[in-house]
């Protein structure tokens, strides 16, 4: 079963090989200043940037999946 990051809660992401709790805060405020994370490949640079071990880093790569979020509205303008 693979943790989509852009919904996983904090207890979620502490399931992540080598993340500890301030890690998985970490990330959730990154991903809330960007209103999530576009990608796999942005989330697991995110990843490089914190003190994660880099033999966790293949780990965590394999059970993470990353689903853009995106907005269910739009403005529509009447003229």
């Amino acid at each position: 079963m693979k943790i989509s990051v852009n919904s996983a809660e904090k207890t979620d992401l502490l399931l992540l090989p080598g993340i500890n709790l301030s890690d998985a805060e970490a990330i959730l405020m990154e991903r809330d200043r960007k209103s999530g994370f576009a990608s796999q490949e942005e989330f697991m640079d995110y990843v490089a940037r914190l003190d994660v071990q880099p033999h966790f880093y293949k780990k965590i790569e394999e059970v993470v999946d990353v689903i853009p979020i995106t907005s269910g509205s739009a403005r529509v303008i009447d003229f």
